[in-house]
């Protein structure tokens, strides 16, 4: 979400177009901004009578450079030496800002790095190499130079940041998120499984149930990836960050491994950054961007992310019809394949393994008896995201009595969230949601359709059976 995409008409637009969910990205703008952005989309979702999940975007430890007291701009020629310095340090000993002294928002900067480390500015466009530190300040040459303005990024690849993954701005951030029932918490610079845990801690302490998002941008992450995505709910691929902290040429190669071992744990993940860059100027997209949000559907992502392109873009929706056109010719070809046995033997790493066998049947025989859809009853929407990870063909509704629970499914692979008023008996809730299916037309009369439920339903049982169904009345084929 961005001033570009700031009215209910345009996410209505989006929302046709393709946009499955948006991100407040809470790096930018104020609380008044992006609670006005919650209301536009709740409005558009209302008018469409859909249900559209808000990722709530913590900034995180991010390291900026600070504004530059007036100044417009800093310019930075190789071979100078410069200085950095905290704001505080700044203003605590009249510091005067300069082409030589640059202001960071970074406490500790001069107590973490040492005599060669690397500091990268403005995602990598300049680079500065660290002579020494003193108990203040930072003595640095300038390697590679440029124009640099207020409130660029710092990253800094060779460096053990001290500051915690979860800082002031986002606990106060994550509390705005739980008041306005935002739908996933995402979580910036996630270094260990423990930063994912007492973010989740801190959610539930003021009363939230939001699930977390882990973003996969520094080299820690990568060291600890398979605890990490064991800990979240949601992965992201946040490739900005990432190809910064690491080299370039890395990144295809780690957004392929992060996005398999979320697909073996049964983890959502995201794909994220530059997908359709050109499309901030431009009305297509490049063939090279068009390759690249299809391989990330081919390597198994859940969703693809567009940022700038929508935020601040000059054709956000024609940028979602775009990828949403690529993202339909690539699984094209995945759907046309022949299902791999990890996807169809229900052998995915999950503590629910009854819960995963029942998902992974229910798969395969919707792809066995090629089913219209499957449709989904559950209170958590954890049934429909199994069933999403092992990518059967037909697409998956996602049932269930909360509208909170309808919005976070629709995030996933190939389902829609559906809710229902109340659950009475399995028969008749299943009939209710035949009917309601035909009536809103989402199918016709004469679609088949596998039921997964848990029996009995006031018990909320976990999912233990699968039904075919048509939809028609009375018509059960076999239970």
């Amino acid at each position: 979400m961005g001033p570009a995409v700031a009215s209910v008409q345009k996410v209505v637009s989006m929302i046709k177009a393709g946009a499955n969910a948006f991100r407040l990205n809470m790096s930018h703008g104020s609380y008044a901004m992006h609670e006005e952005f919650i209301t536009i989309i709740r409005a558009a979702e209302k008018k469409l009578g859909t249900y559209v999940p808000i990722v709530l975007d913590l900034q995180g430890p991010k390291i900026r450079v600070a504004d530059f007291n007036g100044l417009d701009q800093l310019t930075l020629i190789v071979g100078r030496e410069v200085r950095l310095a905290d704001v505080s340090v700044i203003k605590a000993k009249k510091y005067q800002i300069s082409d030589s002294l640059i202001p960071v928002h970074y406490p500790t900067l001069a107590k973490d790095v040492q005599k060669g480390d690397q500091l990268l500015l403005d995602d990598g466009l300049m680079k500065l190499e660290v002579l020494s530190t003193s108990a203040d300040t930072v003595k640095c040459v300038v390697v590679f130079g440029g124009t640099l303005k207020p409130r660029k990024g710092i990253n800094l690849p060779q460096t053990t940041v001290s500051q915690p993954s979860m800082t002031s701005k986002d606990r106060a951030d994550i509390r705005f998120g739980i008041e306005h029932e935002v739908d996933y918490i995402a979580l910036s610079f996630v270094r260990s499984a423990n930063d994912v845990d007492l973010v989740r801690k801190y959610i539930a302490k003021y009363g939230g149930s939001q699930p977390v998002c882990a973003k996969i941008e520094k080299p820690e992450a990568l060291t600890n990836i398979e605890a990490i995505v064991a800990a979240s709910d949601v992965v992201m691929v946040a490739r900005g960050d990432l190809g910064v902290e690491i080299p370039a040429e890395s990144v295809p190669m780690v957004q392929k491994q992060v996005i398999r071992i979320c697909n073996r744990h049964a983890v959502p993940v995201i794909t994220a950054t530059q997908m359709l860059e050109s499309m901030i100027t431009n009305p297509r997209p490049t063939r090279a961007e068009a390759s690249d949000v299809a391989n990330a559907v081919l390597d198994g992502t859940d969703a693809v992310m567009l940022s700038a392109e929508t935020s601040v873009g000059a054709y956000p929706v024609e940028a979602v019809h775009y990828m949403r056109q690529i993202c339909t010719e690539a699984e094209k070809a995945i759907l046309s394949e022949a299902r791999s046995t990890s996807q169809s033997s229900g052998t995915l790493q999950t503590k629910e393994q009854n819960t995963a066998s029942i998902a992974a049947a229910a798969s395969r025989i919707a792809d066995e008896t090629r089913v219209s859809a499957i449709a989904s009853l559950s209170y958590s929407g954890e049934t429909a995201r199994l069933i999403s990870s092992c990518r059967p063909r037909a697409p998956i509704i996602g049932i269930t009595t909360l509208k909170s629970v309808a919005r976070r499914v629709s995030l996933i692979w190939g389902i829609s969230g559906m809710v229902v008023d109340s659950v009475s008996t399995t028969d008749d809730i299943i009939e209710e949601i035949k009917s309601a299916l035909v009536a809103d037309r989402i199918l016709p009369s004469t679609a088949t359709v596998v039921f997964t439920i848990g029996r009995p339903l006031v018990g909320r049982a976990r999912t233990n059976m699968i039904s075919i169904e048509t939809l028609a009345p009375s018509q059960k084929r076999e239970s």
